[in-house]
């Protein structure tokens, strides 16, 4: 027999932007930081997406993450950077979507010189100090992080750019937040119909 046991939860989409349209010193680890608030979010998140648009530089020398509550995310470290490339990605600024849902690693991404990088990605996710990063480094810091978490607050990204010679521009950044908002009492009280009636089903047709 194949019961329904209540309602299933309807998710919610909350979209958050922020164009600081900042230079990102160049070789300096101290970084920028940027910060979302959030306000007025019922349930908890299911998942996160982040929207990053960053203008010129060298892609291979930016390291990048998200930080909110108990998570943290690292979105971008070093891309391309591996014992045979040392120096990362050529690639030249960036317009992408980073999601755990994507396919493909961002950190894989070589591209040519002076290229653009599009597309949707999977953050790199590397926790390694970024002098220091390769391809093949445990990936443990990825934006499941987040999930289950209650979203209201203050969401901080920093980015920094860690080698010489290129300057990066932070244009603007997103994030969204997709939530399962929280049991309404008729929700409950249709699960436990649901429960009443497997009781009642299985009082009926029981064989002992």
């Amino acid at each position: 027999m194949s019961m329904m046991m209540g309602a299933q939860a309807q998710t919610t989409t909350n979209v958050f932007q922020q164009t600081p349209n900042e230079i990102i010193p160049d070789a300096n680890p101290t970084g920028l930081f940027s910060t979302i608030v959030v306000g007025e979010i019922s349930g908890d998140i299911q998942s996160v997406t982040v929207m990053l648009n960053i203008a010129n530089g060298f892609n291979g020398d930016l390291f990048a993450f998200l930080s909110f509550d108990s998570g943290y995310a690292v979105l971008l470290n070093r891309i391309g950077k591996d014992d045979s490339n040392p120096y990362g990605s050529g690639s030249s600024g960036m317009n992408v979507i980073l999601s755990d849902a994507a396919t493909a690693d961002i950190h894989l991404y070589d591209g040519n010189v002076g290229d653009l990088l599009t597309g949707t990605w999977q953050p790199d996710g590397r926790e390694t100090d970024p002098q220091l990063v390769v391809s093949s480094d445990p990936r443990t810091a990825m934006l499941s992080s987040f999930n289950n978490l209650d979203p209201n607050g203050t969401w901080t990204l920093f980015v920094a750019d860690m080698a010489s010679g290129y300057q990066s521009t932070l244009v603007s950044w997103g994030i969204v937040i997709t939530t399962v908002p929280e049991p309404t009492a008729i929700q409950l009280l249709a699960a436990f119909g649901g429960l009443a009636a497997a009781g009642v089903w299985w009082r009926r047709h029981r064989k002992f």
